[in-house]
């Protein structure tokens, strides 16, 4: 059985262990049911991790021992992005949450002109912080000791602004994915939300990226767009 995953950045920094956060040490009490003694895998998101060992379980801080050598995770070879839109709240949260499982290596979230009105007012602040969480907690759950950069934007331009092999994909397009089949190099991918890209948007994308792609005849929502463009091309070039 896989040990239980916490993500602890600081853990390959020092001999000194514990865990303080509530709803951390909540998930670990009563829903693990972890005791003195039981084992657990700590990750610092950038690829070191370790077995180690509770020896003080306490209501408000857990402390834990190294028990084992620190294990490096190397990267990806190819490094897939997502370039999504925000969408509606946990519409949102579901696809950060599916596509960090399948893996990639950076997720960035753009405001779209088309934005949804129920995204319109919310504080991004608050909705950026609930979306690394969802990452970091992703990383616990799929055995990735490497956390995904997470980077924020204002609009699709200046998320476009960083030049990177990219596809955006649309129901118009033509193109399918066998023009990219035999790519081997880092790849973003982009998907549009709710509402479609706008024409500025549009005229932007096409400017600015390498592919125009269908995912098929389906219309797809916001949120199943990126999870199942990811998919596809991992699948493509075999990465699964």
């Amino acid at each position: 059985m896989r040990l239980p995953r916490v993500y602890y950045k600081e853990f390959s920094q020092t001999d000194n262990i514990s865990i303080d956060n509530k709803s951390k040490i909540n998930h670990l009490i009563n829903v693990l049911r972890l005791s003195e003694g039981s084992q657990l895998e700590l990750f610092d998101g950038k690829g070191k991790s370790s077995i180690c060992v509770i020896t003080s379980l306490k209501r408000k801080e857990i402390i834990l021992e190294r028990i084992s050598q620190i294990k490096s995770q190397q990267p990806e070879k190819v490094k897939l992005s997502v370039l999504m839109p925000y969408i509606k709240k946990e519409n949102l949260y579901f696809a950060i949450q599916k596509v960090t499982e399948i893996g990639i290596s950076k997720l960035i979230l753009f405001k779209p002109d088309n934005i949804d009105q129920s995204m319109k007012k919310k504080d991004l602040t608050k909705i950026n912080e609930k979306a690394f969480s969802i990452i970091a907690n992703s990383c616990e759950q799929n055995g990735s000791n490497i956390i995904p950069d997470f980077l924020t934007y204002e609009d699709i331009s200046s998320a476009l602004s960083e030049k990177r092999f990219s596809i955006f994909f649309d129901l118009d397009a033509v193109q399918d994915l066998n023009c990219i089949k035999d790519y081997k190099d880092d790849i973003t991918l982009i998907t549009g939300p709710e509402s479609g890209f706008s024409e500025r948007e549009r005229k932007l994308l096409d400017a600015n990226t390498n592919h125009n792609i269908s995912l098929g005849k389906n219309t797809l929502r916001a949120e199943t767009a990126p999870i199942t463009a990811l998919s596809i091309i991992k699948s493509n070039l075999g990465l699964l």
